[in-house]
This record gives structure tokens, C-alpha cells and sequence, in this order.
């Protein structure tokens, strides 16, 4: 009995074998085992051309700098030191109060003290560098023609006073001092020789109120103090407002020099300013002092010194 799928499987085994013992057929491309690894070129390498730079081109100077003219600077003015006004009271025919020996004759005026006391004031004031104005320096009046200075109609002393303010006005003066002499005489005519003094008037109702005070504070202080180390116990009748003056007998006036405008005064000063009534010449003791010159000197110093001690404590009213 044949056995068929031994048979075939037989002769499919021959079938493999003589394949693979047969010779390649022609056109038939080998494939090799392995890759054969592609060498690598080594190229000659063409040098590039060596680019020589271009030399540094060499930094110019600075240049030099131009001068650049600058505007003239103008100096600044130096400032002026401050003008003081000094006012002698009265003057001229007007006496003012007057000292009388004991048997009726003249002995000598309040004019010609407040004219020597205010001589002094200024030499003082300008040894210490200040600039000074006399509204006199000389037995006389400030209105010689009579004029009517104020308007109001009447040629009288008003008129003097009112020049005495408009010479200040103009002027500029930075502070004004006026200086006089005070007296007491009894409604008999007889003088009182024991009631004496030192007062200082101000202003207390214009804008600068407030100097006008510190200034007469300043004088006030410092004539007591001179006064006292001349060795007179001076009342100190201290610093007052001018409108309460009692011996005005229309009451309440302001005195001319210090106060506002008004149907008296047709122009107001317009600085700072006081009255100083220094002693009474009244007063038998303070009216040997008023004939001392050394008494006045040391009155003069005192009045410079207050000015001074203004203008230093010129920020603190």
C-alpha cells in the first residue's frame, strides 16, 4: 500500500534541495552579508584668503572747550543801614516848657535841651555806623514863612509839627524819635520841684503798633537805667498810649507826630516812631541834669543804645 503523504512531502524535500545547489541566474544581484561602511573624503582643505583688517582709525582730541562768556553779574547794592529821624522838639519862638530862676528871670528853655540831648543822639548813632536825620539842627522852627503846611486853613503850630512829618516822609527814615522835656506847674503858677520822670509815648492804634511799643520799651528801659547810674532815683513813669494823655484837654487826642491822619494832621508819618519826654525840667535834680553835658551824654548813649537793640530784635515785635 502506497503511502501518499510520505510520497509528497518526500519529493518536496528534493524540490527544496536542488534549488538551493543551483547557480544564480544571470542578472541577478548579490546582496552582500554586511554593509561596507562608505569612506570618508578627506578633501584637501582649500586655505580661505587671510582678511588683513583695516588699521584703527585713531580717536580725534577732544576739542577744546569754548569758553562761554557768562553775563556780567552786577553786584548787589549794599544795603543802606537805617535812617534814623531824630525830632528836637520845639524850637525857634517856641520855647516849649521853661525853667525860671527864683526871681522870674529865664533860665533856660526846653527847645535848647532837646536840641542838645538830639546833637548828641545823632553822633552816638552814627558812631555806630546808622544814618541820622535832624528835623533841626538849630534854634529855629520848621515853618519860617508861615505857611498853612497842613490846610486846615490856620497858619499855627500844627503847621511846624506837620512839616516836621512830611520832612521825615520824605526822607524814608526808617524810625522816628521825637525828644522833649516834661513839666508840672502848679494852678498857682508855682512849678512843682519834686515831681519828675521819665515817660515814653506811643501810638498803639496804626499798622506798626507793634514796633512803636518795642521801641519805646527799648528807650524807656535804657534812659532809667542811665539815669539812675547818674545817681538819681528817676521816677519810672513808664511806657504809655498817646491818645490818654490826660493834660489834653480835649482828652483823648493823638499827639501829632505819632498818630493816623486826621483833622489835625493832613499827613501821618509812616515809620515807627515815639515821643520821649526824657526828664522835667520842673524838677530841681532833674533840671541840674539837663545842664550837665555829661548827664546828657550818658541820656544821649542810652537813646542809641535802645536803637540798637531795635533794629537787633527787629524779628520779634
Amino acid at each position: 500500500m502506497v503511502r501518499w503523504p510520505l510520497l509528497l512531502a518526500s519529493l518536496l524535500y528534493l524540490l527544496v534541495a536542488a534549488s538551493a545547489c543551483a547557480p544564480p541566474a544571470l542578472g541577478a544581484v548579490e546582496t552582500p552579508d554586511a554593509l561596507t561602511p562608505t569612506p570618508t573624503a578627506t578633501g584637501t582643505a582649500t586655505a580661505k584668503p587671510t582678511v588683513t583688517p583695516p588699521p584703527p582709525t585713531a580717536t580725534p582730541p577732544p576739542p577744546t572747550p569754548t569758553a562761554t562768556l557768562l553775563p556780567t553779574q552786577t553786584p548787589s547794592p549794599t544795603p543802606l543801614p537805617p535812617l534814623i529821624a531824630i525830632d528836637p522838639g520845639h524850637g525857634g519862638r517856641d520855647l516849649g516848657a521853661v525853667r525860671v530862676h527864683s526871681d522870674g528871670s529865664l533860665a533856660f528853655t526846653e527847645s535848647d535841651v532837646n536840641l542838645a540831648i538830639a546833637l548828641r543822639v545823632r553822633d552816638a548813632l552814627e558812631d555806630r555806623g546808622y544814618r541820622v536825620l535832624l528835623t533841626r539842627d538849630g534854634d529855629y522852627g520848621l515853618n519860617p514863612e508861615d505857611l498853612d503846611v497842613n490846610g486846615d486853613g490856620a497858619v499855627d503850630h500844627l503847621d511846624d509839627l506837620q512839616a516836621r512829618i512830611d520832612m521825615v516822609n520824605d526822607a524814608g527814615a526808617d524810625i522816628l524819635i521825637s525828644i522833649h522835656q516834661n513839666s508840672f506847674v502848679w494852678p498857682n503858677g508855682r512849678r512843682a520841684p519834686d515831681v519828675g520822670g521819665t515817660v515814653t509815648f506811643y501810638n498803639a492804634y496804626r499798622e506798626f503798633a507793634d514796633h512803636n511799643k518795642r521801641l519805646a520799651r527799648y528807650i524807656q528801659q535804657e534812659l532809667v537805667a542811665a539815669i539812675t547810674e547818674l545817681g538819681h532815683d528817676v521816677q519810672d513813669r513808664g511806657v504809655q498810649v498817646d491818645h490818654q494823655l490826660e493834660s489834653d484837654p480835649e482828652g483823648g487826642r493823638f499827639l501829632i507826630v505819632l498818630g493816623p491822619e486826621s483833622a489835625r494832621t493832613a499827613r501821618a508819618s509812616q515809620m515807627p516812631g515815639v515821643l520821649s519826654e526824657t526828664l522835667f525840667l520842673t524838677h530841681d535834680i532833674e533840671a541840674e541834669l539837663l545842664q550837665d553835658p555829661q548827664a546828657l551824654d550818658a541820656m544821649a548813649e542810652a537813646y542809641a543804645r535802645a536803637v540798637e537793640l531795635y533794629f537787633q530784635n527787629e524779628a520779634t515785635p
